[in-house]
């Protein structure tokens, strides 16, 4: 009896488990496959205004957030005279001004005698020109020994009030009251006081692998999500990837560059802002597919486990092409009809 019962026992175990069996089928759909790349966001345009004289930031006329015009006042640079600067532009002005009354008065001379028509007109034009020249110098000296000493030259563009270059909204104001300046010259970039910068089109910069270089082009879309915003989607175009990569912890990325524009958005970015690029590398419709986690491996070719006739369990082979961590592309081995068994355990 014992034996007849355990038999039985085995025999409903059996039954049990063959009926406990779950199938698949494979399916249609589509599949992208995705990369999420980090980077920033700047300002299509950035203007650096820098100062035409040295000297020490005395008032600035504008703050950050304001919008402005070419021609705009920025800064007010209070001039710091060099002694040697100021003594030579003093012994400039007085020579210039010998000269000046020397020329004033041999003109006036001449003039009478030309009118008098003792000497002849081209003659005349020789004085009245050295006496126009040497008053332009003479003004000119009187100017620079203002400028020096004032930091301005009244009913001039002579200033040591900087204006804007650009238009656009003060994005950086880098430097204090009392902070010193340097001039822009051939040997120095010179001091930054502002930086302007439109803020209608921005630039998403980020870095990408070099085994999905071959999959990018320009003009293809990317999807950003700034992360200042929840929710917040913009669509870029991708306009610029670098040629020449840069090697980080062994692996080679390249530089790549999208825009977008904000005009009549109320959405407020500022410059450096970071933001996640997603981009569709590949994409293929209407494909035979099935989950991938119902994949087998057998060394380095991947199976499933089909019913076969009889019920009888077989491996069948799967040739696999794109996916997306979720689902995976079937190449060869399974039809829209094929069962195969899953295992949820």
């Amino acid at each position: 009896m014992a034996i007849i019962g355990f038999i039985l026992l085995k025999n409903i175990k059996s039954f049990n488990s063959t009926s406990e069996i779950k199938t698949e089928h494979a399916f249609l759909t589509n599949i992208e496959l995705k990369r999420v790349i980090a980077g920033n966001l700047f300002p299509l345009t950035e203007i650096a205004i820098k100062s035409p004289i040295s000297g020490i930031l005395d008032k600035t006329f504008v703050k950050i957030g304001d919008k402005i015009e070419i021609g705009n006042k920025i800064v007010q640079i209070k001039l710091v005279p060099d002694p040697s600067k100021l003594e030579y532009a003093k012994s400039n002005l007085n020579s210039a001004k010998i000269r000046f009354n020397n020329q004033q008065k041999i003109f006036n001379r001449n003039k009478k005698l030309f009118k008098k028509e003792v000497i002849a007109k081209a003659e005349f034009e020789e004085y009245q020109k050295a006496f126009y020249l040497s008053k332009e110098q003479y003004l000119s000296a009187k100017n620079q020994l203002t400028l020096i000493q004032k930091g301005f030259v009244e009913n001039s563009d002579i200033s040591n009030i900087v204006k804007s270059t650009a238009s656009g909204t003060i994005i950086d104001l880098p430097l204090n009251k009392g902070s010193s300046v340097i001039e822009r010259n051939n040997f120095d970039n010179g001091t930054t006081l502002a930086v302007v910068a439109r803020l209608d089109t921005f630039v998403f910069r980020g870095m990408v692998n070099e085994t999905d270089m071959i999959h990018l082009r320009q003009g293809m879309k990317l999807s950003l999500n700034i992360n200042a915003y929840k929710n917040q989607v913009k669509e870029a175009i991708l306009y610029k990837i670098s040629s020449k990569g840069k090697n980080e912890q062994g692996v080679m990325k390249y530089n790549i560059e999208a825009r977008f524009k904000l005009s009549g958005d109320s959405l407020v970015i500022r410059s450096g802002y970071s933001a996640n690029a997603e981009i569709i590398l590949q994409k293929k419709e209407n494909i035979l597919a099935i989950k991938e986690k119902y994949l087998q491996f057998q060394n380095d070719s991947a199976y499933v486990t089909i019913l076969g006739n009889d019920d009888k369990e077989e491996k069948c082979f799967l040739k696999t092409g794109l996916s997306d961590g979720i689902n995976i592309e079937i190449m060869e081995g399974l039809d829209k009809n094929s069962k195969f068994i899953i295992n949820d355990k």
